[in-house]
């Protein structure tokens, strides 16, 4: 959205200003105490989290320094809030352990950056500190002496409504068992270095820790040594290192940063501790082949690649609740098409029904701001996961309906096709499957001019819907020979497209996603692509069904544009009804605006600005669709329909994002390096080099698979583990995506 757009609903002045943890501060203050952090989440004030404040000056002072900065809370005391931390760099284990629990669902939570969740509860009366990976692997924990970011700092989103709850009892007992005292077993390793005191990536791996604690930054000194005690002491228990020699250099280096600890005793508490505990938990044996370091060129590539080891198949696990819900046509839409479907798909469902309002309501309605009701949407569900359903319950509505002329082809040949089909009906939806093999073939590098033409004329029509589209201009416009130039006023293009993950991903990686057409697109993904099947009985559309859809193409009853049957001519400018918002509304528009500043300023100078550039608009749309949905005679966007429209643009942004890091490369090489990380990722079981070369076979060449594997573990992205066989036979090498 533009400035221009927002005039007359807001003061812009005053977004301008804003930053996101003044969206904090309500009439009773600021409800925690926050701090400043950078990208890096590393505290920006001298003490850290021990900065923080819940006093509106004091909090305007640390953060003036610092705009756009992230928001910390520290957990404990401080803030009366415990964090369980779902990690999801090592698998999906954690998420699963939380979704089991059904975890996200009794109390706040909160999605991060990485694709993971906070779960916030109660601080209990006992004192709780962080722990990592004592519950199940991947899921940390932090409270006294930890802290958080949370929302609205970029990345961070709420997933529920919920209401902070207390910690659960079976939960707290477990964090508060402690382990037994386990002494460090006796090892035979064949690569321990005896005279040198362990293995080689014992030693690595302890000098890597060592060089953390020493150059750890306020406020997170405590988190790191607590973090590295534990790890090494795995280590020892495994046999990788020697006791007395870790012990040695952990403590040597926290004698290094004694000057900056407040508590010097108590931060030699917490080594002991914490290695004592790691001794507990021994880690499994690793042998790393030495490689020399990756050079500096490396660096910004590797902050990339193979930062989210997400869930298989997929790259977003859970939708929140709130997202789900709607109610009037779309409501009903969702209902039935669920309740019909063999492997019902709700979040799909939810992406048919927007689209099918989008292309109804299209030329009929308008904000204030001159949105109209066109998008892109393209659910991503693997083959066989019931991503067809949807579609076939469009087609029944309209041919019922009476309303076929808002169906576009399933199929585009070319830009000018798709200008004719827009000419004769200008509101049209175009249903198109295999969506990834679609957006591959006219974003690829090799596509034809045909298709490269079809990419322009959707990201034009995605911004005419306001204006006039000009058509091709020919030499002899006659009127007995040539043919005049066809213009397109207030074209309504939508999108709802369907595609496996491999296939969209696909297309993602091999277009530049600064090109913007992609970033038009809301990404639907839903928690699974094979739910379980249903015993399903033929059911015709409901006639409420079809009497809303016929309604929504109606519009508004109270107004009267003139003639109804010139709104759908392509060569006359539409008349539409202006849907008000309510002052919540706008209240949350302003929010949602500042958010996306945020954003932007934050990502500048990359493709992540192509992205989030459309969060706002499309969160306006979606906002518009829902309120049309519910009351087409007279809708009104209230504060429910722009936080609905608000959240669910932020999480299809952060679906697109998430997937874009996972796969989109910026030169070759690093396009080789990721197709060999998720190679690794998908393989079930142990990673050999055999099932390596089965799953990269025909994709990329042995020496270019080698060489990639080489560059991953030298950046240490992945590691190589020696197995070796309980009887006769050769050790093999697994490879691993590092911890």
């Amino acid at each position: 959205m533009t400035k221009g757009n927002l005039e007359g609903i807001f003061d812009w002045d005053s977004v301008q200003r804003r930053e996101p943890y003044q969206d904090l501060i309500g009439e009773l203050g600021v409800p925690y105490p926050i701090f400043p952090c950078g990208v890096n989440k590393q505290p920006l004030t001298r003490h850290g989290f021990k900065d923080a404040s819940a006093d509106p000056e004091q909090v305007a002072t640390m953060f003036k320094p610092f705009p756009g900065a992230r928001i910390g809370m520290p957990t404990g005391k401080a803030s009366g809030i415990f964090v369980v931390d779902i990690d999801t760099k090592n698998g999906p284990e954690a998420v699963e352990w939380m979704m089991a629990n059904d975890l996200q669902n009794q109390t706040k939570c909160v999605r991060t950056q990485s694709g993971g969740y906070h779960l916030w509860y109660h601080m209990p009366s006992i004192e709780l500190r962080n722990t990592a990976s004592r519950l199940v692997r991947g899921v940390d924990t932090r409270g006294e002496g930890g802290y958080v970011l949370i929302p609205p700092s970029d990345g961070y989103y709420e997933f529920n409504d919920d209401p902070v709850s207390a910690l659960p009892e079976w939960l707290l007992e477990e964090l508060q068992r402690k382990p037994e005292p386990v002494s460090a077993p006796a090892v035979s390793a064949p690569s321990m270095r005896h005279d040198e005191g362990g293995t080689a990536y014992g030693l690595e791996a302890l000098a890597r820790e060592c060089d953390a604690i020493r150059f750890a930054g306020d406020g997170s000194k405590h988190a790191t040594l607590n973090k590295a005690a534990y790890s090494i002491g795995g280590l020892v228990a495994s046999g990788e290192l020697e006791q007395s020699l870790a012990l040695a250099d952990l403590r040597s280096a926290l004698n290094d940063i004694r000057s900056a600890c407040r508590d010097f005793r108590a931060a030699e508490r917490t080594l002991d501790r914490s290695f004592r505990e790691g001794l507990g938990r021994p880690r499994e044996v690793e042998h790393i082949e030495v490689h020399e370091e990756a050079g500096d060129e490396w660096a910004p590539m590797l902050q990339d690649i193979g930062r989210k080891n997400l869930p298989e198949r997929n790259v977003s696990a859970l939708v929140p609740k709130n997202l789900q819900g709607v109610d009037g046509f779309l409501e009903e839409f969702v209902a039935y098409t669920t309740r019909t479907a063999r492997r019902p798909q709700p979040f799909a469902a939810m992406a048919a029904g927007i689209s099918l309002v989008s292309a109804l309501a299209g030329r009929k309605y308008r904000t204030k701001t001159d949105l109209w009701t066109n998008l892109y949407a393209v659910s991503i569900i693997d083959s066989a996961g019931g991503k067809d359903h949807a579609r076939r319950v469009i087609k029944r509505i309209l041919t019922q309906a009476g309303l076929m002329d808002y169906l576009g082809g399933e199929d585009i040949a070319s830009g000018t096709a798709l200008h004719t089909a827009l000419k004769i009906h200008p509101s049209k939806v175009f249903m198109i499957d295999e969506c990834g093999d679609f957006l591959r073939g006219v974003l690829g590098t090799k596509a034809s001019a045909h298709k490269q033409q079809i990419a322009q004329k959707l990201k034009s029509l995605y911004t005419s819907s306001a204006d006039v589209m000009l058509g091709t201009e020919y030499a002899d416009q006659s009127e007995k020979t040539g043919r005049k130039r066809e213009d397109i006023h207030n074209p309504i293009a939508t999108i709802y497209g369907t595609s496996t993950p491999a296939q969209f991903w696909s297309a993602v990686a091999g277009a530049s996603l600064a090109d913007g057409l992609l970033g038009r697109f809301l990404v639907f993904i839903p928690e699974e692509n094979y739910p379980d099947l249903q015993d399903t009985e033929v059911e015709d559309i409901p006639q409420s069904l079809i009497e809303k859809a016929q309604q929504i193409a109606h519009g508004c009853r109270k107004h009267d544009p003139g003639n109804i049957e010139s709104m759908m001519l392509a060569d006359t400018p539409a008349n539409p009804y202006t849907v008000p918002y309510t002052i919540e509304a706008v209240r949350v528009l302003k929010q949602a605006e500042i958010r996306q500043e945020v954003l932007l300023k934050q990502n500048e100078g990359t493709y992540v600005t192509s992205l989030a550039g459309r969060i706002v608009e499309n969160a306006c749309k979606l906002a518009l669709i829902r309120s049309v949905s519910r009351t087409p005679h007279d809708p009104q966007i209230s504060e429910p329909d722009m936080k609905w429209g608000m959240d669910l643009s932020l999480h299809c942004f952060d679906a697109m994002r998430t997937g874009a890091e996972r796969y989109v490369a910026e030169n070759e090489t690093q396009a080789k390096m990721k197709k060999v990380l998720e190679a690794i990722r998908q393989i079930s079981g142990d990673v050999t080099k055999n099932a390596l070369c089965r799953s990269l076979r025909g994709v990329l060449t042995a020496k270019e698979r080698d060489d990639a594997l080489n560059e991953l573990v030298t950046g240490g992205w992945i590691v190589v583990v020696t197995k070796r066989p309980d009887g006769p036979g050769r050790p093999c090498q697994i490879f691993r995506l590092k911890s």
